[in-house]
């Protein structure tokens, strides 16, 4: 059975579109200027967090295209050995490759939490002899008190702690950095810590902090190691900030801070140039007044100077104009500004941006017409170029969807590359149906415009699922399960959803962010994606909050206790919510308790125009799982 995703297309003032991918954004690090200790740590976890998760299974496919061998890339280099092995060995004897943790999941007990445990940034694949050698060990100098690895001979071990070998080590502290940054015991996660000494398990804790230090200043990250975070980032959407800034690991664990000049607000224009645009990159520098120069170089590998400009100079701002013709789509162009002052020292700051690919606007094909009006698509082995605003992700595929008119949504099948719930995609590939169910398969080039608008679900009954939803985001009001309470298993199962004009099926699979969740006792608000099996159309519900619990009617005699405010109240188009806490989820309910709205986002900022005037309550969950609730009032436009 499959699962899928939606999103929306964004036009360039060019008329054309571009495709090809997701790269480092310009400015990815703003806002880390000038910052160390848990301050620098708090910045950086709020951008690395809630990247696109996938399941331990999935993650296989992520590191066999992460670590795959620049030599064969059907081969991955193992971990710790370097050695290089076909990928699709994965086993438990050896010569066979397991998913190694890096973090291993005993320290903290996180097997089967997702995104942890799937997290590619914290998976190498390693010989499964050496995997089974290094186990749960911390990691140490142990050499040459230990064990010498029979194969991965750079390697040695003791009770206390594995020592990997100098192609290694500066890896190993990288990874460990950045699950102590990425995993702060927020929304449901465990909080990882790294510390000064060993034999750790089972605590969620991981040293030998000293040493890692040490080892991430005598291995700088190496080309493959900046490749794998480049390429990790185009399908997970976060990136291991330690590989792109080793520094920040001193300034976070081992007192040091910033000296230098300060680099800030490092912006492109265009924010998604095409190769014949003109191009300007500005940004900040603090911090000092005796720069002699300032120059941006670029090309198409890290650290290159093919091309230089000096950048022009307006108080602490710096800009420069420059051209990208000579590059085609799928370049990757690495930037870097070097300044120099006036005892020659120099220092840089880096970037880098994937070049898109270019369609005219009227090679476009809407869903829509993929979808046609019959129960199959018109277009079916033809190549098409969609675009759309992703709904969901599942392991292996994903929904997009334009807008919420009928067959607006459709099923993208077997790509790595995707996006976060709200994200615009422009995708090209071929039409197909699988068992009834209208998808794109062959993906040939996906490009992520990253604009992160949250479609919401079409309201319907269960007797109202057809072929005019497939594929799109929907909510049935006042379901009950037929296993109410029960915990959901991991395992491909159908349940049943009934509301009071009929019932509809409810697939889940089973690496489902929903195994070992509990389906709920009462009444329920249910949401998912509508897909199709053999002439049965399913509901795919996304993950645990796509269950929202449904009661006769709200709770309107608030009082004095609520514990968020919103305004302006009365409000017409727009309510804000006033809270210090970060929102996870943001609902509205109408007198009878029925969900009218559901925004699942951090934003404070909840459009309600669309909302016939009257009384209404909003429910908020916030991250760490406790709900604020307010009663405001809906007006018209015109009051």
């Amino acid at each position: 059975m499959k699962d899928f995703i939606t999103i929306f297309l964004v036009f360039s003032a060019s008329a054309f579109l571009t495709i090809s991918g997701i790269a480092q954004p310009i400015g990815f690090y703003n806002g880390t200027e000038g910052k160390a200790g848990d301050a620098l740590k708090q910045v950086l976890h709020a951008k690395i967090n809630n990247h696109v998760d996938f399941s331990y299974n999935q993650a296989k496919y992520l590191i066999n295209y992460s670590d795959a061998d620049p030599e064969n890339p059907a081969n991955v280099i193992l971990f710790y050995s370097q050695l290089s092995r076909d990928a699709s060995l994965y086993g438990s004897v050896a010569g066979t490759i397991n998913r190694e943790h890096v973090w291993a999941k005993s320290h903290g007990n996180f097997a089967g939490i997702r995104p942890m445990d799937g997290d590619a940034l914290n998976l190498r694949p390693a010989d499964a002899i050496v995997n089974m050698n290094r186990g749960n060990l911390d990691f140490d100098n142990v050499k040459p008190n230990g064990t010498q690895d029979a194969i991965a001979i750079d390697c040695w071990y003791n009770l206390s702690a594995y020592e990997p070998g100098p192609l290694s080590k500066g890896q190993v502290a990288r990874i460990l950095f950045y699950m102590a940054t990425r995993y702060e015991g927020t929304d449901g996660e465990i909080d990882l810590e790294l510390v000064p000494k060993t034999k750790n398990y089972p605590e969620a804790k991981f040293g030998n902090l000293t040493t890692l230090l040490e080892w991430n200043r005598q291995y700088p990250p190496s080309a493959m190691e900046r490749q794998r975070n480049e390429r990790i980032f185009r399908i997970q959407q976060n990136r291991n900030p330690f590989v792109d800034h080793p520094e920040f690991a001193d300034y976070i664990w081992a007192n040091k801070t910033p000296t230098d000049i300060e680099f800030g607000n490092f912006n492109m224009t265009p924010e998604f140039p095409l190769p014949d645009d003109a191009v300007t990159i500005s940004l900040t520098i603090k911090n000092t007044t005796d720069l002699s120069d300032v120059s941006i170089f670029w090309g198409n590998a890290f650290d290159s100077e093919t091309h230089q400009v000096k950048m022009q100079k307006s108080g602490d701002n710096y800009s420069a104009n420059l051209s990208l013709s000579e590059y085609m789509a799928g370049d990757m162009i690495y930037f870097k500004v070097k300044t120099t002052n006036s005892t020659n020292k120099e220092l840089n700051f880096r970037a880098n941006y994937l070049l898109p690919k270019k369609i005219l606007s009227n090679q476009l094909v809407s869903i829509n017409e993929v979808q046609g009006t019959g129960s199959s698509s018109p277009l079916v082995n033809q190549k098409v170029t969609i675009s759309g605003r992703v709904t969901a992700n599942f392991d292996n595929s994903f929904y997009i969807q334009t807008g919420n008119g009928k067959r607006s949504g459709v099923n993208i099948y077997n790509t790595l590359f995707t996006g976060k719930t709200g994200d615009s995609l422009v995708i090209s590939g071929v039409p197909a149906e699988y068992n009834d169910l209208t998808e794109i398969t062959n993906i040939s080039n996906v490009y992520n415009f990253r604009s992160n608008k949250i479609t919401e679900p079409v309201v319907l009954t269960a007797s109202q699922i057809n072929e005019d939803y497939e594929g799109m985001l929907v909510q049935i009001n006042n379901v009950t399960f037929d296993k109410p309470g029960s915990v959901i298993q991991e395992q491909n199962m159908s349940y049943k959803a009934t509301d009071n004009t009929g019932s509809v099926v409810v697939y889940i699979n089973k690496y489902s962010r929903l195994v070992n969740k509990s389906f709920p006792v009462s009444a329920t608000n249910l949401v998912g994606i509508v897909s199709q099996y053999l002439g049965t159309y399913q509901i795919l519900p996304r993950d645990i909050t796509d269950f929202k619990n449904y009661t006769s009617a709200p709770n309107l005699a608030l009082n004095e206790k609520q514990n968020i405010v919103v305004f302006p109240n009365p409000a017409t188009g727009t309510l804000n919510i006033k809270t210090d806490k970060t929102i996870y989820s943001t609902k509205i309910l109408n007198p009878m308790g029925q969900v009218v709205k559901f925004v699942r986002s951090k934003n404070k900022q909840i459009p309600i125009q669309n909302l016939v005037p009257g009384i209404y309550v909003v429910e908020v969950l916030f991250s760490d799982k406790t709900t604020g609730i307010a009663k405001f009032v809906k007006l018209n436009q015109a009051n």
